[in-house]
């Protein structure tokens, strides 16, 4: 789960909530041992919003999913907002009064998402939302007035006080040209909820909106976790990923960004969107970030990575493991043809629908140029499969899914909740191609990895993974009577782990 740095959304909370605004934190009390998969932090948003393009597939408040069993239904004034229940739509009246007359009187009126956020975050601090707080821990409690804005730095900006500039017409609709906030004032609003707000994500971890939690706005950055944040509806919850003899908040961190990426982007998107430096373990492992960029060597039989840099213009050097040095004229020119072609796809990716024809292409000229750990192949490759997956290619999904199925576990690790939903994502793959003994092991792999990560009560763990895996054994039951029955002969590894 990462936090979003660019984008700005809400919902509000109801005034009859109270004045303090208690967190539900499960944090465990001095001396007292937090183990792997503890929750740390529970809490409920300060305010957020749905993204406009996802109109009519969540409840606004909520953030139910329409479903079978869930039916949406618009608000009868507006037509703009959608609510899984009558309970769901009283809570949210509040802050959607406002929206609701405005959309009421214009229709034809889409404002920016940021926009619609930042208008009704105005609205609730208006309303007293100063002086709502969320509690920490037992020694302290977080409102918005605590939370960093970079002041400074956003003044000094272009960007983002463009940025800015380009909301202010839709703002001043929403909230009326004579409510708007002083300059500095709406500066330091923005900077708060720029480096402060989370991104939502629904019951598959799939972007649907932004929201400001003040408890866990507390917590640092590093591309090295040791805690993880999920959501079950609004709700926010960080569990540990480490053993904690004695917890302490200063140093649990969790990410803000997707650690696959090269040093110099993480620390370029890190400076640019919350103004600092990231300082962990693997930003200053050399030899790490080196082997993002690395072909495959020229030895058949070895399977060792070869860096090549690509502001060089020097012959590349031998194979560390096997002393290859007989590299092809025209190796290096290649790659970086490779390399710029993807970084172009790559920022223009649609990461829910990305072109199939595009990235079979790209994958194409890295050909076996480039070593199954580069960054840039388990990128497209990722692309390719989410794009073959959409179009139902099974058999074809599960060759990419097992190429690239190294690189994610070498840049997550082996215990890291994202490797544990690629293996969940590699055995509904493997159940549609009825290779159920793959699957199963797969996902007896992922179990305790997304229990920690997400836990039971999450519904990608208790609905979708529960389901898959009884699917899988069962199946596998059914492959060894028939052998049985058949004659067959089965492994005794195998039939151990049918009969657990």
């Amino acid at each position: 789960m990462y936090r979003s740095g660019s984008y700005i959304r809400v919902v509000p909370m109801p005034r009859d909530y109270g004045h303090v605004m208690k967190a539900r934190s499960f944090i465990k009390k001095k001396k007292q041992p937090v183990k792997r998969g503890d929750v740390i932090m529970s809490s409920r948003p300060f305010c957020w919003v749905v993204d406009s393009s996802l109109a009519g597939q969540y409840c606004e408040y909520c953030l139910g999913s329409f479903r079978k069993d869930r039916i949406l239904t618009r608000c009868s004034d507006c037509y703009r907002a959608w609510y899984c229940s009558r309970m769901c739509r009283d809570l949210a009246e509040p802050l959607h009064r406002k929206e609701c007359e405005i959309f009421r009187r214009k229709p034809e009126f889409k404002p920016r998402d940021t926009a619609r956020f930042m208008a009704r975050l105005i609205c609730k601090l208006r309303d007293g939302g100063d002086e709502i707080s969320e509690k920490v821990d037992d020694r302290r409690s977080r409102s918005f007035k605590d939370l960093m804005s970079h002041f400074r730095e956003i003044k000094q900006d272009r960007r983002q006080l463009r940025y800015l500039r380009e909301m202010m017409p839709d703002l001043k609709v929403l909230l009326g040209e004579g409510n708007l906030p002083d300059h500095s004032s709406l500066v330091t609003i923005y900077g708060k909820v720029m480096v402060n707000s989370f991104c939502l994500l629904d019951d598959h971890l799939t972007p649907i909106g932004t929201s400001i939690y003040l408890a866990a706005s507390v917590f640092d950055h590093s591309c090295v976790a040791n805690a993880f944040v999920s959501f079950i509806g609004n709700r926010l919850v960080i569990r540990s990923l480490v053993d904690w003899p004695d917890l302490d908040l200063n140093l649990v961190r969790i990410s803000y960004i997707d650690s696959m990426n090269t040093r110099a982007y993480r620390q370029l998107y890190l400076k640019d969107h919350y103004f600092f430096l990231c300082d962990c373990r693997i930003c200053k492992d050399d030899q790490y970030d080196r082997m993002m960029s690395t072909v495959a060597c020229g030895n058949p039989n070895c399977e060792n990575p070869v860096y090549i840099n690509e502001k060089s213009s020097a012959d590349l050097g031998p194979c560390s493991a096997c002393g290859f040095s007989d590299w092809q004229e025209d190796l290096r020119q290649d790659y970086k043809c490779s390399a710029v072609l993807a970084r172009n796809k790559l920022q223009d990716l649609d990461e829910n629908h990305p072109d199939f024809e595009v990235w079979r292409e790209v994958v194409d000229q890295q050909s076996d140029m480039f070593h199954p750990l580069n960054i840039l192949r388990a990128k497209s490759l990722d692309a390719l499969l989410t794009a073959t997956i959409n179009l139902r290619g099974w058999l074809t999904a599960l060759g990419i899914a097992r190429k690239n199925h190294s690189a994610i576990r070498h840049y997550y690790g082996p215990k890291h909740p994202t490797y544990g939903l690629f293996l969940l994502k590699l055995a509904k793959i493997e159940s549609n191609n009825m290779e159920w003994d793959s699957a199963l092991r797969h996902l007896q792999e992922a179990e305790e990895i997304l229990e920690s990560g997400l836990g039971s009560n999450h519904p990608l763990f208790y609905s979708e993974f529960s389901w898959l895996i009884i699917q899988a054994s069962e199946e596998s039951k059914v492959k060894i009577q028939r052998s049985i029955m058949y004659g067959g002969t089965l492994k005794a590894s195998f039939v151990d782990r049918a009969r657990s």
